[in-house]
């Protein structure tokens, strides 16, 4: 019998992928050679997604960042609570102008011209107005003004982070 004496480096994504292909094959109802049949429970629907933000998320691909922000964002990582946990792998997207605050699929289909969106990965936070919106704030100011002033109540949040956030405020095509 064969001894390695050197084994191969662990390589995450394949063991999230490999993870990700064992549960659903146990949990999953399919026919074999029809693809289209795969379908989960709906307590576990999400769960694919999730796993799809974490294998590109900064805990598991270390490219472009350096040692010291990999080892920082995993400690903050190890230290929040498991909602702010989730919202560091996968970013919650909240629309809102009409009613209150609703949550949105973190998909282009969120963007449309009259949309306040609200992008929360943590780490960073983006707020995102329509072209409509951003019209109707630049002609009416002040009532733009007495709108805005929810964000200072929705953006509480922001001060209860261990870490510094970065803020940005965008418009859909620069307007």
């Amino acid at each position: 019998m064969v001894q390695f004496l050197y084994q191969a480096e662990f390589d995450p994504i394949r063991w999230l992928d490999k993870a990700l292909i064992n549960l659903c094959s146990c949990l999953g109802d399919f026919q074999k050679e029809t693809p289209s049949s795969f379908s989960l429970s709906p307590r576990l629907s999400i769960f694919p997604q999730f796993m799809f933000h974490l294998r590109r998320s900064q805990f598991v691909q270390v490219f472009n960042n350096s040692p010291d922000e990999t080892a920082y964002s995993r400690m903050i990582l190890n230290r929040e609570n498991v909602t702010n946990s989730v919202v560091m792998v996968q970013p919650s997207l909240i629309y809102s102008f009409h009613s209150g605050p609703e949550p949105a699929l973190l998909d282009v289909a969120a963007i449309a011209a009259d949309r306040v969106l609200l992008l929360d990965a943590f780490f960073t936070v983006v707020i995102f107005h329509g072209s409509t919106i951003a019209q109707w704030r630049n002609v009416i100011t002040h009532d733009f003004q007495m709108y805005t002033q929810g964000y200072d109540h929705n953006l509480t949040f922001l001060t209860i982070k261990v870490c510094m956030v970065r803020v940005c405020v965008c418009v859909d095509y620069g307007i």
